[in-house]
């Protein structure tokens, strides 16, 4: 005692949690006798005794954190609302207040205060003084609110707008494969097998999941960084950083995920493909997993299916009503190819089951071949392609003829082979849907024939070419008519009605659609009917420009001018409509206007 004062020392008790509970009268000597035989004949891990009491239906975490919090003289408390910062979180190392049920409170100073779930572990208290080297003040709070601010504050510390998502991965569950996992030899590997079964790992990768389905996002991206992993959705085809999570959470969560995948975990270096499907609520998704090394580990990419989307007809597609007319015109000709074009997530595959639903009928054999199989229908046969088997679009293709069938369709034209193939069933008394990868529907045109395709058999088979992009619809909630509408209307003026007064729009912003301004998303279309003028025209092998004219001396319109007819709609704005459709084709169409003025 050279300083003049009294080191104090800590308080330690020797009574069992059994014995407290006994001497407060939570429970009866019975009892508990029951609860510590069972504890005793129960192999190694033992569970808790109080974990036994609560499975037992005779006592539950708030009545024991009180009752130890009164028998012990130290402070109770509620964590549901309590904000912690991250100074004071990480004074304590994640695995030992998942494994001590332990969570640090604050501090000031030289002490620091922990809430426990059983605070008579004195051990853990003694561990921790010497760790921090701090004064330790112990507050009593029941284990399941410890717990779940143990996830909320280590295993997902999110900083975005998820934060309040209470609970909402309890809506979520995966539907287990029977396949087998190999795991391979590796200690590290078998591990991490553990850890991914633990509770926190399983509810974060379901958090990520269950609010991605949520916010109705088609994809997730899990994405690796120096410090921290980055959680992206791609809501209405936009990227949108949702939330940061802690880097040694990364590992785990992409291993869980490639075991609910069948994945080899083990596979570290090397890209991988897989697919699950999971429970949310009362709907089935499918999910389709890509990973891939990166420089700080393995990024993961998940492909969110939607089953509606199967379900889709063509009437909810967003056709104006004069195209929809003409393309259902064609789809429900008894022969011909139909072809859908665009880039990639503008739709397409969504266009095609729409046919096929319209066209599905106990009357018609329908068999298609795709790559990948994305969403199920009932009553049409579904080929996946496996080039490894030998099943590739075009030997898929020529199988499937041998198949008597009266509608095929072709995920994608992307050789020679294939496209001569489509075509000649398509002359033989066969209606044949398939994509191409072109910017426009007079583009496709050419496009086969520079594929090697004859001019006059793309004349004879061909029936239509739809072009299309996806727009992102503008909030119905906070729609405003856009400032710059006057200058838009007068650039735009001969493409628009002239019996209504028109008004472009734009959004706000709100909690309906999350402060994005947009929900949901719509298709800009142009539909090119293949008429005897257009066909001659081909036979000749004319240029695009050439066929484009002759389209719209025949009615054809641009995809600009469809999206033009949304805008003043209030389903899109402009903005959409340059970044989609892009400004070249909307510059386009004004220089077609003016060339058929000055003619």
């Amino acid at each position: 005692m050279s300083n003049g004062t009294v080191q104090k020392k800590p308080m330690r008790w020797h009574k069992r949690l059994g014995a407290y509970l006994l001497a407060a009268g939570l429970v009866d000597e019975e009892t508990l006798s029951k609860a510590l035989e069972i504890q005793r004949n129960q192999s190694h891990p033992k569970t808790r005794i109080g974990k036994l009491l609560i499975e037992m239906g005779m006592a539950d975490d708030l009545n024991i954190a009180k009752t130890l919090a009164s028998q012990l003289n130290i402070d109770f408390i509620h964590l549901k609302d309590l904000k912690i910062p991250r100074e004071v979180l990480n004074i304590i190392p994640e695995s030992i207040a998942t494994s001590s049920m332990i969570i640090p409170i604050s501090r000031k100073g030289k002490k620091l205060r922990v809430a426990m779930a059983n605070p008579l572990e004195q051990y853990v208290i003694d561990d921790l003084r010497f760790i921090t080297q701090l004064d330790v003040d112990i507050a009593v709070a029941p284990e399941n609110e410890v717990r779940h601010a143990i996830e909320k504050f280590y295993i997902n510390n999110v900083d975005g707008n998820l934060a309040d998502e209470k609970d909402i991965d309890a809506f979520l569950e995966v539907i287990e494969d029977d396949r087998s996992l190999d795991t391979g030899d590796d200690e590290d590997i078998e591990n991490l097998i553990g850890l991914t079964a633990q509770a926190p790992v399983v509810k974060f990768t379901n958090h990520i999941i269950a609010n991605a389905i949520k916010y109705k996002a088609s994809d997730i991206h899990i994405e690796p960084r120096y410090s921290d992993t980055m959680i992206r959705y791609r809501i209405d085809g936009i990227m949108r950083e949702i939330l940061q999570a802690s880097k040694k959470s990364h590992f785990s969560v992409v291993a869980r995920l490639k075991i609910i995948s069948n994945m080899d975990i083990s596979i570290r270096r090397k890209p991988q493909d897989g697919r699950s499907r999971i429970k949310f609520g009362s709907k089935e998704y499918d999910l389709r997993l890509s990973t891939i090394p990166t420089s700080y580990g393995e990024k993961v990419s998940i492909r969110i299916l939607d089953p509606d989307g199967a379900r889709l007809h063509l009437d909810d597609l967003g056709f104006l009503e004069p195209d929809l007319q003409t393309f259902k015109e064609m789809v429900h000709r008894p022969q011909g190819t139909i072809l859908v074009t665009g880039p990639t997530g503008s739709g397409k595959s969504t266009t095609l089951y729409a046919c096929l639903n319209g066209l599905n009928t106990p009357e018609v054999n329908i068999v298609t071949v795709e790559d990948p199989v994305e969403y199920d229908i009932a009553g049409v046969n579904q080929i996946q392609i496996n080039p490894k088997a030998g099943i590739t679009f075009a030997s898929g293709l020529r199988s499937i003829l041998r198949q008597d069938p009266d509608i095929v369709m072709v995920g994608e034209i992307r050789d020679k082979e294939t496209a001569s193939i489509a075509f000649q069933a398509s002359q033989t008394g066969h209606l044949v849907f398939s994509t191409l990868h072109t910017n426009d529907a007079p583009s496709a045109v050419t496009r086969l024939v520079d594929m090697g395709i004859e001019p006059y058999i793309v004349s004879a088979g061909l029936s239509c070419v739809l072009g299309q992009r996806l727009v992102r619809k503008l909030c119905s909630k906070c729609r405003i008519p856009d400032p710059k509408s006057s200058e838009l209307i007068k650039r735009y003026n001969s493409y628009l009605p002239k019996e209504v007064k028109p008004i472009f729009w734009i959004s706000r912003g709100c909690d309906e659609c999350h402060s994005i301004g947009y929900k949901g998303r719509v298709g800009v279309y142009e539909v090119l009917k293949i008429t005897r003028a257009i066909q001659e025209v081909l036979v000749s092998r004319t240029t695009m420009t050439s066929v484009r004219k002759v389209a719209e001396s025949e009615g054809f319109h641009m995809l600009a001018y469809d999206g033009l007819q949304k805008a003043i709609k209030g389903i899109t704005s402009h903005k959409e409509l340059v970044r989609n459709v892009s400004i070249q084709n909307l510059d386009e169409l004004l220089m077609a206007h003016s060339q058929d003025a000055d003619a």
